[in-house]
């Protein structure tokens, strides 16, 4: 019997039954390529919300201004759904929970690119290239910058290079809390991982009079949107127990969710709260149909190549797309209001992760071996 788990590119578990022995468990990637697909659509939704506005005809890319935080909210879906499957994979390879080697790796994996990014601001920074601006530094480097200068009104344009720093932020305070609610909540981990995204969605609703016309005001503090990572993570638990994955199969349909998502972001004021949870049916609707043609879109090369260099691309597109939301904060003079800001955003992102990101991770694997295997590096 061959058992695929579905809601991540977790590991393939291969049990081929012999008599009179215990069944042989076989090892080998099960990557799913549409991850790494709508990593490049939730990074290029980000970066056409940052950049300057292209006009084409009548058509124009004004809408995205108001879609940036949907494309966080799909990295979001994808961070919760894998690392909690992951989590369980290993839990159920192992018959534990190796938190060590898990937080080994996701050092390794995210912390030498961003502190590198923080690096290069500090250097345009001395050279005047950049406000001084520390408090964006120092809680970026410690990764509480979404509670600190977030809104404009008392830190202008000047925290813009580091601003992006708020999800990195509520990422990594969802990975310092979801090992151990795994390791001690064996029996009700579904129901208390979505009672809590249910809990902090109501907390996101109560906040509804607060935010300005702009739908897509990003409310960042952790209590505010961790619940996106809750709800996906839920769903991957859910995912394990047959009977929910049946259903899912099912009825989470890529031709249906899609064109939904579309309508819905279409109308996203009046259908707010709904649009808000969609990204994890997306994704899920791909990772559990990946034979239907959304899944095989979302596997054109191009994109999972952009989709693999996401990560990096995510840090540097802010000090290169800042015409938008902080047209006064200029390091590289024109070039931030010119066309090319998007292959100089590439340019950088490139760089990145074949010189910082994929040794550091190779380097963080060879210190903690994880026990389940995913995408290449």
């Amino acid at each position: 019997m061959t058992s695929l788990n579905p809601a991540s590119p977790g590991e393939l578990v291969e049990r081929v039954p012999q008599v009179g022995t215990a069944p042989k468990i076989k090892h080998r990637s099960s990557y799913l390529p549409t991850l790494d697909g709508w990593r490049a659509i939730a990074i290029l939704v980000v970066m056409l919300d940052h950049a300057p506005t292209l006009h084409i005809g009548r058509w124009s890319t004004g809408r995205f201004h108001e879609l940036g935080g949907f494309g966080v909210d799909i990295f979001f879906a994808i961070s919760g759904l894998l690392i909690c499957s992951r989590l369980l994979d290993e839990e159920e390879t192992t018959g534990g929970l190796q938190i060590k080697g898990f937080y080994v790796r996701r050092i390794f994996r995210i912390q030498p690119a961003a502190l590198f990014y923080l690096g290069v601001v500090l250097l345009l920074t001395l050279f005047h290239r950049l406000p001084v601006y520390g408090v964006g530094l120092i809680t970026s480097l410690f990764l509480v910058r979404n509670y600190f200068g977030m809104n404009n009104t008392t830190a202008p344009a000047v925290g813009w290079v580091t601003a992006h720093y708020w999800s990195l932020s509520v990422e990594e305070h969802f990975y310092l809390i979801l090992p151990s609610l795994l390791r001690f909540t064996r029996r009700w981990r579904a129901q208390i991982l979505l009672g809590l995204a249910v809990a902090g969605f109501a907390w996101r609703m109560s906040l509804g009079n607060q935010v300005t016309s702009d739908f897509f005001s990003i409310r960042v503090r952790t209590e505010d949107c961790i619940c996106f990572l809750f709800l996906s993570a839920g769903a991957a638990v859910l995912l394990r127990r047959e009977g929910f994955r049946q259903l899912a199969v099912r009825y989470i349909r890529s031709f249906a969710v899609l064109p939904l998502a579309v309508i819905m972001l279409w109308f996203h004021r009046p259908l707010r709260s709904v649009v808000e949870i969609i990204p994890v049916f997306m994704v899920m609707s791909t990772m559990l149909h990946p034979e239907e043609l959304a899944a095989k879109l979302l596997e054109w090369a191009p994109l999972r190549f952009v989709g693999r260099i996401s990560y990096s691309l995510y840090l540097w597109q802010q000090i290169f797309l800042s015409c938008s939301w902080a047209p006064t904060i200029r390091p590289f003079g024109w070039l931030n209001c010119s066309a090319l800001v998007w292959p100089c955003s590439f340019a950088a992102a490139i760089g990145s992760y074949y010189l910082i990101e994929k040794p550091f991770i190779r380097l963080g694997h060879r210190f903690a071996p994880p026990t389940t295997s995913g995408r290449p590096i």
